[in-house]
């Protein structure tokens, strides 16, 4: 591959036009509104400066985003894949070839309709995202860096192309993959009808009310609703069962769009998942870069005998989209039998034993005395300057707060099998077990205060590496013994791998 610098695909201009559109919806609808209200003669335009300065400033967005994507430019120099951008600070980031790790491919809207590809090029802590480039080219590059991967490292070259759009590269040593986990379409309703999309649809709506709120004033419109609901119980029920209900559907619908067709394939060393349906996401795991895998269930899904999975990996792009808690999605919503079973063939040398519970009766206060103290007093000077019935909430988060104590007091605990620890925390909603290699971990903090001296609690964290930032997790407030125990452990591995090394 020559070192010809190359521009972005032509997809790249409407794509940034609809991320430009995207990003500044508010402020677009805001300024419409207020010309459409007031009409286009010249006195009401005028009158209207600062909407149309808003409009302004969103086409300007508009036009300087495919200005960057026109003088973007990439290629290959000295075994680097470099990346210039940038219309006033210009940049130029690189990459060393025998560094990268994976190569995912996204497609959005206007990706799929004029033939272009955003590539993801990782590295153990950053990469290059290529916005965007022909499905060709995305092949060659593909091809090439492969290639030169295998005469720099001496390592088998993988096929990491979606091979549904692009046609097989030819002298291509690869494994070929077989489909180990598809997401079912009664699988994917469920998924949906049991997720917690709803919660984010009440939190949008509430954000934008607020701020249509502050500017036109809609309580003296909802005034004569709330006087006609407020006079009848059984209107109010159906108000907040309608919103329940809408907020419900919408949820269902987003978390159903994202996880259309999710189908998981393996060929021994890597994962490629593919799946939704406006944007359709290509990613590549490489097993030896798994650093934790996470199981998390919530209580509703263990009712159902269904679970997720996730790995932490040390693939990672800064300000990646793709990623929920740092980790990489791979099971999204399985029966907890065949989950195990297909992630036992994934990473075969991690074992899965359930954890003991180890948190003492004595700890359960912990959970929750700090929230309390914090709850009384916020609660109290609102009571006594703003709203006489502050308690009323006060009371509900505490007794919230002392569910979720006893949740994790149930649920939280570990279990150290050889080279390995397993440990779970149990949450108000979810339960989250993180399964660890002794190798992985870079860090382990035991610490305490001197109440938890006095009580003989300490809390353990375990740091492990991720990218270019540190995964963790965590027990609070379990026995000291325990905690010796899992730091005894954790110097007895190293001392072994320094000596082994030596």
């Amino acid at each position: 591959m020559d070192a010809t610098k190359k521009s972005l695909h032509y997809s790249t201009y409407l794509s940034n036009v609809l991320k430009s559109l995207k990003s500044n919806i508010f402020p677009i609808g805001l300024g419409l509104f207020f010309i459409i209200k007031d009409g286009f003669t010249k006195q009401a335009l005028l009158d209207n400066g600062f909407a149309l300065l808003i409009l302004l400033f969103t086409i300007l967005s508009a036009l300087f985003s495919m200005i960057e994507a026109k003088i973007t430019k990439y290629w290959i120099e000295e075994d680097k894949l470099m990346l210039q951008k940038g219309l006033i600070n210009r940049t130029i980031k690189e990459i060393y070839i025998g560094k990268i790790q994976t190569m995912d491919t996204s497609a959005g809207i206007a990706n799929q309709l004029l033939g272009g590809v955003i590539m993801h090029v990782k590295t153990a802590g950053d990469g290059i995202e290529l916005n965007s480039i022909s499905k060709h080219d995305a092949a060659r590059l593909t091809e090439y860096i492969n290639q030169r991967k295998y005469e720099l490292n001496g390592q088998q070259i993988v096929e990491d192309v979606e091979t549904s759009d692009v046609d097989q590269l030819p002298n291509q040593v690869s494994t070929p993959y077989e489909t180990i986990y598809q997401l079912s379409t009664k699988d994917l309703l469920m998924m949906s009808a049991t997720s917690a999309s709803m919660f984010t649809v009440f939190a949008i709506v509430y954000a934008i009310y607020s701020q249509v709120d502050d500017i036109f004033h809609l309580d003296r419109y909802m005034g004569p609703l709330e006087q006609t609901v407020g006079q009848s119980y059984i209107l109010i029920a159906f108000v907040i069962a309608s919103a329940l209900f809408m907020s419900y559907i919408i949820g269902i619908f987003v978390t159903a769009i994202k996880y259309y067709q999710y189908t998981v394939y393996f060929n021994g060393e890597l994962l490629n998942i593919k799946y939704g349906l406006f944007e359709r996401k290509n990613k590549f795991i490489a097993i030896k870069n798994i650093q934790r895998v996470t199981e998390r269930q919530s209580y509703l899904r263990k009712l159902l005998y269904k679970t997720s999975f996730a790995v932490t990996t040390t693939s990672e792009m800064k300000a990646s989209e793709d990623s929920i808690l740092g980790d990489e999605e791979v099971l999204p919503f399985i029966s907890r039998d065949e989950a195990y079973r297909v992630i036992q063939r994934l990473v075969p040398d991690y074992n899965f034993t359930d954890v003991n519970h180890v948190i003492p009766k004595r700890s359960i206060r912990r959970y929750f005395q700090i929230s309390w103290v914090i709850f009384i007093i916020a609660g109290g000077i609102i009571q006594y300057f703003w709203f006489d019935k502050a308690w009323l909430f006060v009371i509900i988060l505490m007794i919230l707060t002392f569910i979720t104590a006893y949740i994790k007091y149930r649920n939280s605990g570990y279990i150290i099998v050889d080279d390995q620890v397993n440990i779970r925390n149990g949450g108000a909603f979810v339960m989250e077990t993180s399964f660890v290699k002794e190798r992985n971990i870079i860090g382990l903090n035991v610490s305490s205060t001197p109440f938890m001296n006095k009580a003989n609690l300490r809390n353990a964290v375990l740091d492990i590496s991720s990218g270019s930032s540190n995964a963790s997790c965590r027990l609070d407030y379990i026995e000291l013994e325990d905690a010796a125990q899992i730091y005894d452990w954790f110097l007895l591995k190293e001392r072994y791998q320094y000596e082994k090394n030596a």
